[in-house]
């Protein structure tokens, strides 16, 4: 992002042109006096009206310094001071940012290895259970195949499952909300880009991803438990069960985008620094 007030006189400008009118008129007018003030001022050290008032004319100058001053400390000081804070403040959001990012890009790393491992377990009793399940002269092709991969489909749906599984999203779900704060955080500071807009497609493509993966183990789940495998239910399983590796399988490709992201929104060091 290009920084509108990167420069001294950028700064100082930006400071004029935004202050309160009531300021920039008090600070006409002050400045007006003060102009006048001196104006008086070099007129009667030309024609010599001081004379022994040294002290006078001490005070005299003070106050017309501080006519002078006044007005630059209420608008461009003030301003530089602010801007000071709020540069400060954006290095420690960036601080803060980064290490967000670093544990989000952890928590991912972990929950895609949990999905990973979870997705060849799955793919490996739905095509066992695809197979058995083939209707083949109006009886199932592996009766027993069949009801011991529907068994374990149905342990891979069931809701304790799910319990375990939640507790490894959870973390995920605390680090991801944490960088949401500080992309929010640096909206409300100007900072808004596009790794903000990119964040919450991803995030709630995730969180629609979590919501569909439990109500199809949840759906699968009780449609395997109401008995061993039948030709007649055998459709009905089979897409139970193709629907739960697909709905694992887009768990795995969304972990896999959100860590890309957090990878590549890592803030670059500045040109020129070293390490």
């Amino acid at each position: 992002m290009t920084n509108s007030e990167s420069t001294i006189p950028s700064l100082v400008v930006s400071a004029w042109r935004t202050a309160p009118p009531v300021l920039r008129r008090f600070a006409y007018w002050v400045w007006s006096i003060g102009f006048v003030a001196v104006t008086l001022s070099v007129v009667a050290d030309a024609r010599n009206w001081w004379g022994g008032l040294q002290f006078t004319t001490n005070i005299l100058a003070e106050l017309i310094c501080g006519m002078v001053a006044l007005p630059v400390a209420l608008v461009i000081i003030t301003r530089l001071a602010e801007y000071q804070v709020m540069e400060l403040e954006r290095v420690r959001l960036q601080v803060r940012y980064a290490a967000a990012l670093e544990q989000l890009t952890a928590s991912v790393r972990t929950t895609s290895d949990y999905v990973q491992n979870l997705v060849e377990e799955v793919a490996a009793s739905t095509n066992a259970f695809v197979a058995a399940a083939r209707v083949v002269n109006g009886g199932l092709a592996d009766p027993d195949r069949a009801l011991e991969s529907a068994h374990l489909l149905q342990a891979q749906m069931d809701g304790h499952q799910w319990l375990f599984y939640e507790r490894v999203v959870t973390p995920l779900r605390i680090d991801g909300n944490q960088l949401r704060a500080l992309f929010g955080e640096r909206v409300r500071n100007g900072e808004r880009t596009a790794e903000q807009a990119r964040f919450e497609r991803l995030w709630n493509d995730l969180e629609a991803a979590l919501r569909h993966q439990r109500q199809t183990m949840a759906a699968g789940c009780q449609e395997f438990a109401q008995g061993p495998p039948t030709t007649d239910r055998a459709n009905r399983l089979r897409d139970a069960a193709i629907n739960h590796l697909h709905s694992v399988d887009h768990l795995v490709q969304l972990c896999a985008e959100l860590e890309a992201f957090t990878t590549q929104a890592q803030p670059r060091p500045a040109a020129g620094t070293g390490t």
